[in-house]
């Protein structure tokens, strides 16, 4: 444990990630404050251990009073469709300038690789690369982190980019084990697409890495297992863990486009996949290197995929997801 951090307020608790975090912060010996809307579920975080606070992220005079009682900030909180710059952007300002009013010591920003944006081929991102994020949601999380590198000499910052996490609690991830009900799995676009991906509770055990650690504020890291994967790869992978086959079919990115369009446009239906994520399927390569994680976070991924699959179908079982 961080020697002058013992409390810490984790947004976006409810959440997949924010629910994982808070348990890895419990299990480092942290105090854990979670803050929800009154909205949120409850599911994932009906611990004795957690202090539930529930108000609005853009109520300053709530934040106020929830802030005067930690030590440190994970912010978790985001859109992953909708207004993204008025929740990702600016709602992150919020927290982070009450963050600095309250005399907070740490503030661990949950960012996105879409901040950075698609790497050039099969050739992970090590950080040094110029960010060109090519979505709203990756500006939006982009223009976050910039506010707060701005903010780093008022308050001590670090920002965690995830790519695809998967394991137990994911909506998102279940979708590629359901396509083995039905035989068939739908392959994004006729090329292969090549992803960074990471175990939940590998990547919530980076955020108390971050904590404890005694790094440049403001600095960036990027977070993995190290490996690239394609879609493809995943799919079998989940059907060697689950002894169960299914027939690739290659969808042409334009035909799903246009579907996405028709669903949501024409019928008023709910798609699959926002118009966001689809434009980040039209990129081939979303590859980071969690190089630099590695070395001055001290953090290593424990979970290869292939447990980390058989823990995640495992768990959906039981759930009965599955």
């Amino acid at each position: 444990m961080q020697k002058n951090i013992r409390s810490v307020l984790v947004t976006g608790a409810s959440g997949f990630l924010g629910s994982h975090i808070c348990e890895a912060l419990h299990e480092a010996g942290y105090r854990v404050h979670a803050l929800v809307r009154s909205t949120s579920s409850r599911r994932w975080i009906s611990h004795s251990w957690l202090r539930i606070h529930v108000a609005e992220l853009s109520d300053r005079v709530a934040l106020s009073r929830i802030l005067c009682g930690v030590d440190a900030v994970v912010h978790a909180a985001g859109a992953l469709w909708g207004d993204y710059h008025s929740i990702n952007t600016d709602i992150t300002q919020t927290i982070a300038e009450e963050s600095v009013r309250a005399g907070i010591k740490k503030f661990i920003y949950v960012s996105s690789i879409a901040a950075g944006g698609p790497s050039n081929g099969p050739v992970q991102r090590d950080g040094n690369e110029p960010d060109a994020p090519c979505t709203l949601y990756g500006i939006s999380k982009k223009d976050a982190e910039r506010f707060l590198t701005g903010l780093s000499k008022d308050i001590d910052i670090v920002i965690l980019r995830y790519p695809m996490i998967y394991g137990p609690r994911d909506t998102q991830g279940l979708r590629l084990f359901k396509t083995f009900n039905i035989f068939i799995n739908p392959s994004v676009g006729v090329r292969h697409r090549f992803i960074s991906v990471v175990y939940v509770k590998d990547a919530a055990r980076t955020v108390v890495a971050a904590i404890e650690s005694e790094v440049k504020s403001g600095s960036i890291y990027n977070i993995s297992d190290g490996s690239n994967n394609t879609f493809n790869e995943l799919y079998r992978i989940i059907g060697q863990v689950w002894h169960r086959w299914a027939l690739r079919i290659p969808v042409p990115f334009a035909l799903i486009m246009f579907g996405a369009w028709f669903i949501s446009k024409v019928l008023k239906a709910k798609t699959a996949f926002n118009p966001e994520q689809l434009e980040m399927f039209s990129k081939r390569y979303w590859l980071i290197s969690p190089r630099r994680a590695n070395l001055e976070l001290g953090w290593r991924p424990r979970t290869e995929i292939y447990k980390g699959v058989r823990e995640t179908l495992d768990w959906y079982k039981e759930m009965k997801w599955l």
